[in-house]
């Protein structure tokens, strides 16, 4: 197991792995992870949040200890159905939803879909339009790394569980679910939820970042120094203390 407490199951018969921290009636927020990654990436925001915050978290379908289903069913709707499934378990209406990558794509989902749901919205390493090759994505966050070793600033090592799958085929899965997103999303101007955006100096869809939080009304943006793709994963504390200030506000 890589985190998980609960299971949810789906009318096409995936089973969905969830986690509850915190008391069922604190304010909800729910986290959805980046690509590949299982929820137990959340496991020391989760700490830190629970003690207010009633923290939900899953794991994509072929992620972590939730089925694979079939490859099809591996679309930006059905991954929104999916979060919207584990708010419906968890017994919640509303959440303040928080996306990391991947993860930020499904929450901009759930606040352009089902705005009903979403109390607040925050974006980390987002943009709205495809993804940038992983080849520039790796280089930026090597850029980021050296200026951290510069500085002093440790690198927290990874846990294997962190990115434990059931899915062995699904990272190509989930690239070829991003393969047909759109230029640009559409309809941000229609996001009513106060929402912020973080995303790393080094990141390369920083530039994506600023585009989606001038067209969100009213959202706020912080660039991370020292930090590339996948912000968690470089500077978890300054994730979280930005988390932190964003639900507190």
């Amino acid at each position: 197991m890589t985190g998980a407490d609960s299971f949810l199951t789906r009318p096409d018969g995936v089973r969905i792995a969830w986690r509850r921290d915190g008391a069922a009636d604190a304010p909800a927020v729910l986290l959805c992870s980046m690509g590949t990654a299982a929820l137990a990436i959340w496991d020391g925001a989760a700490e830190a949040l629970s003690d207010r915050y009633c923290v939900l978290r899953y794991d994509r379908r072929g992620d972590g200890d939730s089925d694979a289903g079939p490859p099809e069913s591996h679309t930006l709707d059905t991954h929104l159905a999916d979060a919207l499934a584990v708010l419906d378990a968890a017994g919640r209406a509303r959440a303040s939803v928080c996306g990391m990558a991947y993860g930020a794509r499904i929450a901009t989902r759930m606040a352009l879909k089902a705005p009903e749901r979403v109390e607040r919205l925050i974006l980390f390493d987002a943009t709205g339009g495809s993804p940038a090759p992983e080849a520039v994505r790796a280089a930026g966050s090597a850029e980021a790394r050296a200026l951290r070793d510069a500085a002093g600033i440790a690198t927290p090592p990874v846990d294997r569980r962190w990115f434990a799958r059931r899915d062995p085929d699904g990272a190509r899965v989930s690239a070829r679910t991003l393969a047909g997103h759109p230029a640009w999303t559409d309809g941000l101007a229609g996001i009513a939820a106060p929402t912020f955006l973080a995303t790393g100096e080094q990141d390369p869809n920083l530039a994506g970042s600023r585009r989606m939080a001038a067209e969100i009304p009213g959202a706020g943006l912080h660039a991370m120094p020292m930090t590339g793709h996948a912000s968690l994963l470089d500077r978890p504390d300054l994730v979280l203390r930005l988390l932190q200030q964003f639900l507190s506000a």
